[in-house]
């Protein structure tokens, strides 16, 4: 019987790995002269900032320091090209999490973003029915460290049986799976992201609404 849902964010409620990848891309090239391909920024996906900033050092060869280019990063998406998550987010999310909520079940929001852009989300889309906000910036290690699904159940006190995680990068299918979590991966048709270790792909969230159905009603 599924009680809990643990939900990712970036690339699972919304489709914001495209307007990090893009605009990552578009600063390397325009202002640090990347020369290389686009597909090679594609690593920075489910990555936390730090690891973010540690792959486009290495990407540009650059002098700067992790902390410098961390610095430059958060400057270019907040003052060249904010993200507004009502255009991004997958269309079928918000009535998904009405009908996970009219079901009965718990949702965590468990991301690899800061407190401050969840909660951005939450507001700006007008999301409702999250019982619990987790960022990696509250546990000991980054995904796919399992140690932010891990505070997920020690909050709700659930079994694992009872939980299922959904997910859409490598790093956080890996830390749901680290934590023995029943894990759906939204399906990456753009990325080339190994989803390999999923226990289910789906197309989209109403699909896990689907699946919990079945899985309640088995």
């Amino acid at each position: 019987m599924i009680k809990y849902v643990f939900l990712d964010m970036d690339g699972t409620l919304v489709d914001s790995e495209r307007y990090y990848t893009d605009g990552t891309y578009r600063y390397m090239k325009d202002d640090f002269n990347y020369k290389g391909p686009k597909e090679a920024v594609y690593e920075i996906i489910g990555t936390s900032m730090y690891q973010t900033a540690q792959i486009i050092k290495r990407l540009l060869k650059s002098d700067l320091s992790v902390e410098e280019i961390l610095s430059y990063n958060d400057r270019f998406f907040s003052e060249r090209m904010s993200l507004d998550y009502s255009e991004y987010i997958f269309k079928e999310v918000k009535e998904s999490l009405k009908e996970l909520k009219e079901m009965g079940l718990k949702l965590a929001l468990c991301s690899g973003s800061s407190k401050e852009l969840m909660y951005k989300f939450i507001k700006s889309c007008d999301i409702e029915g999250i019982d619990y906000i987790i960022s990696t910036d509250e546990c000991q290690g980054h995904k796919p460290d399992p140690d932010i699904y891990l505070q997920a159940l020690a909050f709700f006190k659930a079994q694992r049986s009872e939980v299922i995680v959904f997910e859409d990068s490598t790093s956080g299918i890996k830390a749901a799976k680290n934590a023995g979590l029943y894990t759906a991966a939204r399906k990456d048709k753009r990325f080339g992201i190994d989803q390999s270790e999923a226990d289910v792909k789906l197309d989209d969230m109403m699909e896990l609404v689907r699946l919990i159905r079945e899985i309640n009603n088995g």
